[in-house]
């Protein structure tokens, strides 16, 4: 990326939300537990793992490239990314339904629970996973080098 301190920010954003994501996670994970089973737990923290690994690959995919010199490449990066990411988790869904042998309501739950992150930070703006300092315009925190 052209500007290394916005490159900075949107990797720290990123493990920010995939650390959300494995909080939420976890806490399913905790629940089931407690009201269903070991098998329960293990199944909703797999589902949730294979949300946010395929997250963190689509989010690293896309910020190989500078969208301000490269915005064509960007959009290849973005269809190219979520096909993989799609597959990628189909893949992890069929491991852990074949090698773990997951319970397959609370895998879903778990991977669901991901998504959860993801609408709350969109319809938030994103201000809970902002490092930076706080400027009172969203698109300045949002897009500082706009």
């Amino acid at each position: 990326m052209g500007n290394t301190h916005t490159f900075q920010q949107a990797r720290r954003a990123i493990f920010r939300l995939s650390a959300w994501q494995l909080g939420l996670t976890l806490i399913v994970a905790a629940a089931a537990a407690a009201f269903l089973s070991l098998h329960a737990a293990i199944s909703a923290l797999t589902g949730g793992l294979i949300g946010i690994v395929a997250g963190l690959y689509q989010a690293q995919r896309l910020l190989r490239v500078d969208a301000s010199v490269h915005p064509q490449s960007v959009m290849l990066g973005l269809w190219v990314s979520e096909a993989v990411k799609i597959a990628l988790t189909v893949v992890m869904f069929l491991l852990a339904i074949r090698l773990l042998k997951v319970q397959m309501v609370p895998t879903i739950v778990g991977y669901a629970v991901t998504y959860i992150v993801y609408w709350a930070a969109l319809g938030t703006a994103y201000p809970w996973i902002d490092t930076a300092a706080q400027s009172g315009n969203l698109r300045d925190r949002n897009w500082p080098d706009a």
